[in-house]
């Protein structure tokens, strides 16, 4: 045997193990997504809750907003549309808003704050189908918010559908909310046959039956399921504060928000966690009196942040 044909036999065991290398790392880094941190919050009537006699405390809303840490926060309730883009422009210059046009008999306009140099939005439309066959923004229910959103140097893309169920117990409320995942329902298959694989709905869902997991709840899972939807708020203990329907003085927790990705989102992730923000982490859920829930409660409100991580 040659010098030369021994060399190659001694290259090419090294050539192999290089190249099985590089295409172990090459699957690694593009087999999985970037990390995605997306939140979702009820802003109690931004900025002046008019039942209650209370305007939000911008500073406090500021810290909250901060400690999501989150790139794209679905945000509810917002009244003042243009005074709440005024505070994310003065309190957090990186971020951008898009906001429904519709709120509702209420006014509570929907939809997302997202860092501008992270993502960037590349559509945003409302949906009345969730209105329920009101057709005047002005009456009905919220309709919903859907943005579609690229990651800034990096091929992640997906859409976000920003929502605000029915709210109030009782099963006529409880039947509309029903109504209203039908429509849900529908948005995600056109998303789908739109060749949208990646897509999260975020919101107020208005689940006041998710603690006593009756029928009720049953329904809620069932739509989950039907859509193949994985739930960041199933294992949360509270997201929110009322007065429990007991006259006890305290104000007890509710699970009212949640954050549904996906199939095909979650499963391009080797970790995923939920976090609750403000008052429902501070206080760990627990009963509590208003004066003891603090700040966050009293002057911005009874809800807290979700926060899903995915990396």
């Amino acid at each position: 045997m040659s010098l030369k044909d021994n060399s190659r036999n001694v290259l090419m065991p090294k050539v192999t193990t290089l190249l099985i290398t590089f295409l172990a790392l090459y699957s690694t880094a593009y087999s999985k997504l970037p990390p995605l941190r997306i939140a979702s919050y009820n802003i109690r009537n931004f900025q002046a809750d008019s039942k209650a006699s209370l305007a939000t405390r911008k500073k406090e809303l500021y810290k909250v907003l901060k400690s999501t840490r989150a790139d794209i926060i679905a945000v509810q309730e917002i009244v003042d549309h243009s005074g709440f883009k005024k505070f994310i422009r003065n309190y957090l210059p990186k971020y951008r808003v898009a906001l429904s046009e519709c709120g509702g008999f209420a006014g509570q306009k929907l939809g997302f704050v997202y860092n501008s140099s992270v993502y960037e939005l590349q559509n945003f439309y409302e949906d009345s189908r969730l209105s329920v066959r009101q057709s005047s923004c002005r009456k009905g229910l919220r309709p919903a918010a859907i943005a579609h959103f690229k990651k800034r140097k990096t091929r992640l893309k997906f859409a976000a559908i920003a929502v605000h169920l029915k709210a109030g117990g009782g099963q006529r409320n409880a039947d509309t909310r029903y109504a209203q995942f039908k429509q849900i329902t529908k948005i995600i298959r056109e998303l789908k046959n739109d060749n949208v694989r990646h897509y999260a709905v975020m919101g107020d869902f208005n689940t006041t039956d998710y603690l006593t997991q009756n029928h009720n709840y049953d329904r809620f899972v069932e739509f989950v399921m039907q859509n193949k939807l994985i739930d960041f708020s199933e294992d949360l203990e509270c997201t929110s504060y009322w007065w429990g329907g007991i006259d006890d003085g305290l104000m007890h927790g509710s699970v009212l928000d949640h954050i549904l990705v996906s199939e095909s989102l979650y499963d391009s992730f080797d970790y995923s966690s939920t976090e609750i923000k403000a008052h429902c982490y501070k206080n760990s859920c627990a009963n509590m009196t208003e004066d003891e829930l603090g700040s966050t409660y009293k002057n911005v409100s009874d809800h807290c942040p979700v926060v899903a991580n995915l990396k």
